[in-house]
């Protein structure tokens, strides 16, 4: 091998693997505030959960249409939705985010997030044939 061919090869591999690392730090980007792991529980106790976490923080409802999966509440001005989709695999796709321009209660979010996952984690607790 030439030492203009070994060049480029040594070229081509460090270019794959800077690929390799950048595409591993892109991984490494934190989910999106409002995001949720996916639910393996029933989707009755998925859309109620989220719907309890909504009341949890005193929010009025505008809209609860468990069959599209949709949920609207509203507070003080503040509106988050909540959406629910089926995934291929089965389980549940969770999705919380503030809806229109005004957020004067920037925490409204991440409260609703911890209480729903504080009630499915309880979901889990209990033995089956409970709820």
């Amino acid at each position: 091998m030439t030492p203009a061919r070994a060049a480029v090869k040594g070229r081509a591999v460090v270019a794959a693997a800077l690929f390799l690392v950048l595409a591993g730090l892109a991984g490494c980007a934190g989910a999106p505030p409002g995001t949720v792991p996916d639910s393996h529980s029933t989707y009755d106790r998925t859309f109620d959960a989220a719907v309890g976490a909504m009341a949890d923080q005193k929010m009025a409802f505008s809209l609860k249409d468990r069959r599209n999966g949709v949920i609207v509440a509203d507070l003080k001005g503040d509106s988050i939705i909540a959406t629910l989709q089926l995934q291929y695999y089965g389980t549940i796709q969770v999705l919380f985010k503030p809806q229109g321009e005004s957020h004067a209660d920037a925490g409204l979010l991440k409260r609703v997030v911890d209480s729903y996952n504080t009630r499915m984690s309880q979901l889990k607790l209990l033995p089956s044939g409970l709820l």
